[in-house]
């Protein structure tokens, strides 16, 4: 999985489904979206590219599936998957990696598969979270995995807290510290001697980016945007915005539609 993740900007979201251990087709030319899919915890499968590589998929596994890509699937067991496909400004080979915190993200993308059949307005905002959980819970993984066993955890429990809540306008470092038992004081300095950035600044990262894809969507107003990125007072978040990236949201919106 490559550092450019981090900084992808999710353009469209085709759909969003669970697929059933008996359905899916075995053999596909030429793939028209980007995917990312989470197998099951029974799901077993290969899957051979046209360019001799070989994905092997086991139960509770995370994988990517590129864009263009042609490959054959073979069901070693049965087993059911959640799939998201989108498009993407990345260009990566596939990967399939193991999460830690399975149950996270299967309720993710269970959450994004059961509103896209549903077919409301929110939809494609839910099926982005999606998204946006996985790319940050496998790069909070990789993270920790790097990190002096002793030092991960301490903190786990705020990244945790984070990565689920990061949307909540009420979250404080002060209730981070003492998920992690600590004063916030030394909360402060064990988070940004492990991760490299204030917890506060980790926060506003996280809703930035959150807000970025939620404003390609095109389909929502600014004070919506706002408030499912944890900003009570649109102000505020258009000035956070703005800071962060140079233009306001409307402005940003209004770039990226014109382009296309």
């Amino acid at each position: 999985m490559k550092k450019e993740w981090k900084n992808v900007v999710f353009t469209y979201v085709k759909v969003a489904v669970f697929v059933a251990p008996n359905a899916g087709k075995s053999l596909h030319e030429n793939r028209p979206f980007h995917g990312f899919v989470l197998n099951d915890e029974n799901g077993i499968k290969d899957y051979y590219f046209s360019n001799g590589e070989v994905l092997h998929t086991e139960g509770g596994d995370f994988f990517y599936l590129p864009k263009n890509s042609s490959y054959r699937v073979k069901t070693v067991q049965k087993g059911a998957c959640y799939a998201i496909n989108f498009e993407a400004e990345i260009e990566d080979s596939p990967f399939c990696i193991k999460p830690k915190n399975y149950d996270a993200l299967k309720k993710s993308f269970r959450t994004a598969c059961d509103e896209w059949g549903m077919h409301e307005s929110t939809s494609h905002a839910a099926a982005m979270r999606a998204l946006y959980d996985a790319i940050h819970l496998m790069q909070t993984e990789q993270l920790q995995s790097y990190m002096p066993s002793n030092r991960q955890s301490l903190i786990v429990p705020a990244l945790e807290k984070l990565r689920v809540d990061f949307t909540d306008c009420e979250l404080t470092v002060a209730e981070l510290a003492s998920l992690c038992g600590m004063s916030e004081v030394y909360f402060r300095k064990i988070f940004v001697n492990s991760v490299g950035i204030s917890p506060k600044e980790y926060l506003i990262r996280k809703r930035m980016e959150y807000a970025k894809q939620l404003l390609l969507l095109g389909e929502l107003e600014i004070s919506e945007i706002a408030g499912l990125c944890g900003y009570g007072e649109p102000c505020h978040f258009s000035r956070e915005f703005k800071k962060r990236f140079g233009v306001s949201p409307g402005v940003f919106q209004g770039r990226f539609y014109k382009k296309r």
